[in-house]
């Protein structure tokens, strides 16, 4: 041991005495006397500020709350979303703004306090480093954290969806400017924190956000598009290209306007009014579009049909549900086949619009389905004979005189299922007389007075139909 101590001395002495000769100072030595390099083993690392922040603090166990929630808040409602790109696109808005924004916010607002509740501002006052940077770095792990549970519930939510939607997939830009207002409202939280001396703070901002969202979502004029957690319901519509981006301004820019006004240096401050103007020309352009944000997309409204007769045709987004369709609809297109007028398909109709005379019409398609298979297959064909029996005809007077000739052809072409134990006979004595009638027609009888009634109903004139 003595000669290997003897060895490292005499090691470090020449190294001394060269850079003697050299002009520049020793460099250090390893334990095996060679010097010490950059990316040695054995060389000291530090973790920069940033990740220092990220690794400890209420940032992790916030994004893992969010994540935790946003998971079950979507599992739970899984059957509604998850045949539909549009519908898990606006449920993880729903989910993301409503229920993890105010949590993120909570938590950001806790973390604001940090400072005050150990008592070290003074000592960080006299730190080198900017104040703004200083809050930035503060302000990152419940920020950052929240934001990286909303984007793993999306990416989980989204894969989940893969395996059943059709259409051309998901609005990237809207996930993305989702996963922007979360952490802007962190942020906004994050300053509160840093301002407002209470214990109580972190939960009321949380509650005060929740609300001040579905109050700005629930309004009935474009005002309701700033909030943040708006639902928008269609499925056949796409959002207009510059939607995602400006959203992102609209809440980025309240967040820096606020993180500016607070920590910036007192001759920087009016910097805040760029981001804040940045956020009120997002605000006015979002109100003032309103519900031209989404625009109808023909490619999603799209017909897949099968080969059938009638033709049973859904929409493209729906289009894996069609083969389960084909078969709930099987007894009612072998009732229509060979009736003279009678409807060439059955279409599932988006919302508002209007079929052909030559089709009937189906809306609310998805609601018999789930995970595109047919949960209700006889509500579905009940459903599907009201369309075949009453076409779009909105100029058509005392409509409601001819509700019994339509209402026995629909529950004889597909019966709407009733509880066994229903009490009496619930149903008007025309409707029931006219079913009764329906029934004992012979086969050939029958054909032609429903050839009859097509013609006439779908052309909108009703009154030209005789009872049976």
């Amino acid at each position: 041991m003595s000669h290997a101590a003897g060895r490292m001395s005499r090691s470090a002495d020449r190294a001394g005495h060269a850079a003697g000769r050299t002009g520049r100072a020793a460099e250090p030595l390893s334990p095996a006397g060679a010097p010490w390099q950059p990316g040695h083993a054995h060389s000291p690392r530090r973790a920069g500020p940033l990740l220092t922040e990220l690794r400890r603090g209420a940032g992790l166990p916030a994004g893992a709350a969010t994540l935790a929630v946003l998971l079950f808040a979507m599992f739970t409602k899984a059957d509604e979303w998850l045949s539909d790109w549009t519908e898990t696109t606006d449920m993880l808005r729903v989910a993301g703004l409503v229920l993890g924004a105010p949590l993120a916010a909570a938590v950001a607002c806790w973390q604001g306090g940090r400072e005050r509740r150990r008592r070290t501002e003074e000592l960080l006052a006299t730190v080198a480093r900017p104040p703004l940077r200083q809050a930035l770095l503060a302000a990152a792990p419940a920020v950052v954290w929240p934001v990286v549970g909303y984007l793993l519930t999306a990416v989980v939510c989204l894969a989940w969806t893969w395996q059943y939607a059709g259409g051309d997939g998901p609005h990237v830009s809207l996930i993305v400017a989702d996963a922007t207002g979360i952490g802007s409202l962190a942020a906004l939280g994050f300053v509160v924190g840093r301002v407002v001396p209470w214990r109580l703070a972190p939960p009321v901002v949380a509650l005060v956000m929740y609300n001040i969202e579905l109050l700005l979502a629930n309004q009935e004029s474009g005002i309701s598009w700033l909030s943040p957690g708006k639902e928008h319901i269609s499925s056949w519509d796409r959002p207009v290209w510059w939607f995602g981006p400006v959203s992102m301004v609209w809440t980025a820019g309240l967040a820096a306007a606020a993180l500016l006004a607070y920590a910036a240096r007192r001759r920087a401050r009016a910097l805040a009014l760029a981001p804040l103007a940045a956020a009120v020309t997002a605000a006015v352009l979002l109100a003032q579009t309103g519900d031209g944000l989404w625009r109808p997309d023909p490619a999603s409204a799209a017909l897949v049909c099968d080969e059938g007769t009638p033709r049973v045709c859904a929409t493209r987004v729906h289009s894996r549900m069609l083969p389960d369709a084909s078969r709930a609809l099987a007894g009612l297109t072998a009732k229509l086949r060979g009736i003279p007028n009678a409807p060439a398909r059955i279409v599932e109709a988006p919302v508002d619009s209007r079929a052909s005379r030559t089709d009937a019409a189906l809306t609310g398609w998805d609601m018999y389905f789930r995970r595109n298979r047919i949960a209700e297959p006889e509500m579905f064909a009940a459903n599907a004979a009201i369309g075949v029996t009453e076409p779009y005809c909105p100029n058509v007077a005392d409509a409601d005189r001819y509700s019994d000739l339509n209402e026995a052809v629909a529950d004889w072409l597909a019966p709407i299922p009733r509880p066994k134990n229903m009490p009496g006979d619930q149903t008007e004595p025309g409707y029931t007389r006219v079913l009764k009638r329906l029934k004992a027609m012979p086969d050939g009888e029958r054909t032609r007075w429903l050839g009859g009634y097509f013609a006439a109903t779908r052309s909108c004139h009703p009154e030209r139909v005789t009872a049976p």
